[in-house]
């Protein structure tokens, strides 16, 4: 048996609660804002030519941006509602709506500076919708919506007041999208600039790889918030998310890609928590350009000792927030008023038992090079291509290698092993670890070596052990509770994995399962729920491949196992 871990206009469309936003009646109306708010000034109305029979429509698109910060009014985390700015919506998609038939007239998208210019036929009563959508990131292909998870996915969007395209003039549509805070408290119908908010961080973290990556086209990314979406366990549809997370169903050119976020006032906001949205982006691109063989689930304990798939995902992604946004302090907003919450620094490292298996030492390793003498650039080439050259799993140890090879000299490596080194992390001599030793201290079972290596064919691999000493909440995705087998296949042709209990306590019973790898991810998944015994029969080609062997007892908090091992056989 397997289990899937959690990873990890203000309304939408035309909702009648979409106001806020910018135009009136008459062809210059200025635009509805939050009270204290100052104006987007106004682009010049332009006579129309003689004989014309259209007319412009143009405008600014904006937002208010309520920052995060690490030591609020109160001495803690929240946000910081009396430094709200107003910020362009940059490049999110305009369109001109027919008020009579809903049709869209005309669409485009703002610029860098939030400005828009769609062509209108004369004689038509129009509004002025911005979404909080891209289509685009500059030049680059960038389809990233945000949607309302609580309402059929309806697109979230701002509408402006009606107007009527005559008259002698051109027309000025200026639209702001208003934060809803009133000072003690949001204001629900004004609360529109949140989606906007999100598209904006976005926009920002995809601008920091087309620095690096110039040629770079992102997959379709859907990003789920609602005022509705509170950390709470349940229904997605009803906005019971847990935390903010991303995940990925289907693969290659079928994979959806998505992001849930938080937003229930009082209780845990994201959608100005800079850091957790980029974070969450980070796994969007290690899962659209990388590799991520995490587990994902719970992290970020004192002390952690993580599975090496998931200290890497989550180490990577909460550097990845840094960089993109050039500011090592993580902060978290929540609670009540969005005044308290949770902070810290990725470049300060892990203090207590550091290593490949610590989130803390994987975002420390990652800030370091990309501030240092290597910089971003071979850090997101090492992400793109260097962790599918091998069947190695994604961890500290294949990027380690994957980032040595850009420049396989001994003096470039002379150049990253201290980097590692700070953490306590071997710079290895091949993708799976070799020369780590570093296993923790106490030692961590079932870990050392990273892989155990299986002969040949037919021959039979023992004491492949299990177990869950670092994991007393059974949250299934700490180190040792999976053991790494690396197999090389000569030749293609039918091949039947088993694995065999050989012994576990304190029950007699196990539950083994088992994941397949090549260097392109995941083969397959064995999680039948026969007792003590797991066998697939597959047609694989020629390669190298890893396989990660549980027992899904160990999950087991009502009389599971703490330990158990295997025996492998390959023929």
């Amino acid at each position: 048996m397997r289990i899937t871990l959690p990873a990890l206009a203000l309304c939408a469309l035309v909702v009648s609660a979409c106001g806020g936003g910018g135009g009136g009646d008459a062809p210059s109306a200025t635009p509805n804002v939050a009270s204290g708010s100052s104006q987007t000034a106004p682009i010049a109305s332009v006579p129309l030519a003689p004989g014309a029979t259209s007319v412009t429509v143009a405008g600014r698109v904006s937002f208010d941006f309520v920052p995060a910060v690490a030591t609020g009014a109160n001495g803690r985390p929240g946000l910081d509602y009396r430094n709200t700015t107003r910020r362009p919506a940059r490049f999110v998609v305009v369109q001109l709506v027919d008020a009579n038939t809903q049709a869209v007239i005309a669409s485009t998208n703002t610029n860098a500076n939030g400005d828009y210019s769609l062509r209108a036929p004369l004689g038509r009563t129009a509004f002025v919708r911005a979404n909080a959508r891209m289509a685009v990131s500059g030049s680059n292909t960038a389809p990233i919506a945000v949607v309302d998870n609580t309402n059929q996915r309806a697109q979230w969007a701002m509408d402006g007041g009606r107007f009527t395209t005559g008259g002698s003039a051109n027309i000025t549509q200026n639209l702001h999208a208003t934060s809803g805070w009133n000072g003690s408290a949001y204001v629900p119908e004004q609360r529109i600039a949140a989606p906007f908010a999100l598209i904006d961080t976005l926009y920002n973290a995809t601008q920091r790889i087309i620095s690096v990556d110039p040629a770079i086209a992102f997959p379709p990314l859907t990003v789920n918030w609602s005022p509705n979406n509170i950390a709470s366990p349940g229904s997605l549809t009803q906005g019971q998310i847990t935390t903010s997370f991303f995940t990925v169903s289907g693969t290659g050119t079928n994979a959806t890609r998505e992001m849930y976020i938080l937003g229930r006032a009082n209780n845990d906001t994201d959608e100005y928590d800079a850091h957790v949205v980029t974070h969450e982006f980070g796994h969007y691109l290690q899962s659209a350009f990388s590799r991520d063989d995490s587990l994902g689930g719970p992290h970020g304990g004192n002390n952690d000792r993580l599975d090496m798939r998931v200290a890497f995902s989550e180490g990577w992604g909460n550097a990845w927030s840094a960089i993109a946004l050039n500011n090592p302090v993580y902060v978290d907003t929540s609670q009540a008023g969005q005044a308290n919450g949770g902070t810290f620094n990725v470049a300060r490292g892990e203090g207590l038992n550091p290593g490949w298996f610590k989130e803390g030492s994987v975002q420390r390793v990652l800030w370091d090079l990309s501030n240092g003498s290597v910089g971003f650039g071979p850090i997101w080439a090492t992400m793109r291509n260097g962790l599918t050259r091998t069947a190695a799993l994604s961890s500290a140890h294949s990027f380690a290698h994957g980032l040595s090879q850009t420049n396989p000299s001994s003096t470039f490596a002379n150049t990253l092993r201290p980097f590692f080194a700070m953490e306590q992390i071997a710079l290895p001599s091949d993708a799976y670890g070799a020369g780590e030793s570093n296993f923790g201290s106490p030692p961590l079972a079932n870990v050392n070596p990273i892989y155990l290596r299986y002969g040949n064919l037919n021959s039979t691999l023992t004491n492949v052990c299990v177990g869950n000493a670092a994991d007393p909440n059974r949250e299934f995705n700490k180190a040792g509770q999976f053991r790494f087998v690396r197999i090389a296949l000569n030749t293609s042709g039918n091949r039947t994995f088993t694995l065999t209990r050989s012994s576990s306590s304190p029950t007699g019973t196990t539950d083994p399962d088992f994941t397949l790898y090549n260097r392109q991810g995941e083969v397959f998944v064995a999680e039948s729920e026969v007792p003590n015994s797991e066998t697939v029969t597959r047609n694989l080609p020629a390669g190298e491949y890893v396989v990660a062997v549980t027992d899904f007892n160990l999950f087991n908090a009502n009389g599971g196992n703490n330990n158990a091992c295997f025996s492998l056989t390959v023929r």
